[in-house]
């Protein structure tokens, strides 16, 4: 979110649903900021993963006591 986001501590006082409401407005307020100013947004499948599992590693009892 943009540096002029609002934490959730400011709304410390108003009830939940209205906090999720302003959050809501303010991350739709910093995407379309980011589309005018040339950002580009990409669907991604849902198989692909950033970084894939690892083998495990079996170490267990190498090293000396």
């Amino acid at each position: 979110m943009s540096q002029e986001a609002l934490s959730l501590n400011e709304y410390s006082s108003e009830s939940p649903q209205n906090v999720r409401e302003n959050v809501r407005q303010q991350l739709s307020n910093d995407i379309e900021n980011f589309l005018k100013n040339g950002g580009n947004v990409q669907r991604v499948e849902n198989n692909v993963r950033a970084d894939p599992p690892k083998k495990p590693s079996m170490n267990y009892g190498s090293t000396p006591i």
